[in-house]
């Protein structure tokens, strides 16, 4: 069974990424569960999958699935930030109906 992920890349001393991984953790303190949907990945220590995925913009959010094949991003701390919470629970949705 195929299972979906958000994966959030961010990038060291950028405040759209700060900033989306502070709306990030009040969300998962009000939803913990959200938790098991989401990586966070800090574009200075992955950047072969930063290259892999040609990522040129921070934040980024992509969906993946359990293969890691590119579902589609998201690019933009205020678009992120404005769909995150939805996203996280589209995915939990989805990865509990196997």
């Amino acid at each position: 069974m195929k299972t979906f992920k958000a994966v959030l890349f961010t990038k060291e001393d950028c405040l759209p990424c700060t900033l989306t991984k502070d709306h990030l953790n009040t969300l998962l303190s009000f939803t913990p569960d959200f938790s098991e949907h989401i990586s966070v990945l800090q574009q200075e220590n992955h950047k072969a999958l930063v290259a892999a995925y040609t990522l040129e913009l921070f934040p980024t959010l992509m969906l993946v699935d359990s293969d890691g094949e590119e579902l589609g991003r998201l690019i933009g701390g205020k678009s992120i930030r404005e769909d995150l919470r939805g996203i996280l629970y589209a995915l939990r949705t989805v990865n509990s109906w196997g």
